[in-house]
């Protein structure tokens, strides 16, 4: 076989196993999980984040710390459609809470990482106003809508 057959039929494969076209071998399921536990580690430290907030809306903590906090949701919201490809969700892992109706409604999920991002930009304004009473609101804002927003459409909590 040529180098010219040989290249056009390894760039084929590419090419359908990029578009789906080719079933996923042991490759492609590590990169699933490693993306799942990259999606953990992302949702984890944002649940971290909003602890730290809720001491602070609590009296615990300082307005740094608060300040930090929020900055990982906000710097994290943008990408989370990146950590949530095709084949990473409940069928595909068993630890996965990543439910279908992420990908059936992708525009939906979208529009949600962006409220979340939207709603962590206004706790962070109220943070740094110093008003205790706005920082409260924006909070609970950020928790309903933001996390919550996804999490009762998206998540199967899982034992």
């Amino acid at each position: 076989m040529s180098a010219r057959k040989l290249s056009t039929g390894a760039a084929g494969i590419l090419l359908a196993a990029s578009l789906g076209l080719v079933a996923p071998g042991p490759a492609v399921a590590q990169d699933a999980q490693q993306v799942a536990e990259k999606r953990s580690a992302a949702m984890k430290s944002m649940g971290g984040s909003m602890r730290t907030i809720k001491g602070y809306t609590g009296g615990r903590g300082s307005k740094d710390d608060a300040l930090k906090a929020v900055a990982v949701i906000s710097e994290t919201a943008p990408g989370i459609l990146a950590l949530f490809p095709k084949g990473t969700g409940m069928g595909a892992l068993p630890k996965s809470e990543a439910k279908p109706v992420i990908w059936e409604k992708w525009d939906e999920f979208g529009a949600a990482a962006k409220t979340l991002g939207e709603k962590a930009a206004v706790l962070a304004a109220a943070i740094e106003g110093g008003d205790k009473a706005k920082i409260g609101a924006a909070f609970g804002d950020l928790g309903r809508m933001g996390c919550g927003g996804c999490h009762r459409v998206f998540r199967e909590k899982r034992n």
